[in-house]
C-alpha cells in the first residue's frame, strides 16, 4: 500500500475510487446487512481499540460476501490505496498480489496501520 506516499491529485483519485466502491457495496444487497449489524453495534465499543477491532470483525465477516458480490469495488479499494487506476491494477494483477494486499488493508486498520495512522481522529 502506498496510501501514506500519494501526492494531492492521487489521493484525490483514490478518495472517489473508495467513495465509488463504498457507495456500490452499500446499496447492494450484502450492504443492507453490514448496515444492519453496524447500527445494531453502535457505540457498544468500551474504547477506541474494541471499537476498531469490532469494525476490522465486520470487515473479516462480510469480505467473502462483497468478495462474491462485488469483487469489482475491492479491486477498486485496493488499487486506490496503491494509487493506480482500476485498470492499472487489473493489468498488473497476480493472485498472490491481491491476496497479499487483501491482508494489507485488513492490517492498516490495525492500532498501528496506515489507515489508522492517517485517518486516526475518525476512529476516537
Amino acid at each position: 500500500m502506498r496510501i501514506k506516499e500519494l501526492g494531492a491529485d492521487e489521493f484525490a483519485c483514490s478518495m472517489s475510487l473508495i467513495a465509488d466502491a463504498v457507495d456500490h457495496v452499500m446499496n447492494g444487497g450484502v450492504g443492507e446487512q453490514i448496515v444492519k449489524e453496524v447500527a445494531a453495534g453502535a457505540g457498544k465499543a468500551s474504547d477506541e481499540e474494541s471499537a476498531a477491532e469490532w469494525g476490522i470483525g465486520i470487515i473479516k465477516k462480510y469480505l467473502p460476501h462483497v468478495l462474491k458480490e462485488n469483487v469489482e469495488d475491492v479491486y477498486r479499494v485496493l488499487a486506490a490505496c496503491d494509487g493506480q487506476t482500476l485498470e492499472q491494477y487489473k493489468e498488473a494483477f497476480k493472485p498472490a498480489k491481491f491476496a497479499a494486499d487483501l491482508n494489507a488493508l485488513v492490517g492498516a486498520f490495525k492500532a498501528d496501520g496506515e489507515i489508522r495512522e492517517l485517518f486516526g481522529s475518525f476512529f476516537g
